[in-house]
């Protein structure tokens, strides 16, 4: 089962990630840091780990 993750992108605003199964890093490869405790609510996700889960999903269904 695969979790998300809200962490930032690149400038540093929030985003949902999807973590690995250690819960280590993302499937992008960002390092999972603590969440801050108020952050602003966003529907912004990581794009390459929506396109790294659904390759998952897919390969699962094979």
């Amino acid at each position: 089962m695969h979790e998300m993750w809200c962490g930032a992108d690149a400038s540093g605003e929030p985003m949902w990630h999807v973590l690995t199964a250690d819960r280590t890093l993302t499937l992008c490869g960002v390092e999972k840091r603590q969440e801050p405790g108020e952050r602003a609510p966003t529907d912004k996700h990581c794009f390459p780990c929506m396109k790294e889960f659904q390759a998952a999903m897919a390969s699962t269904r094979s």
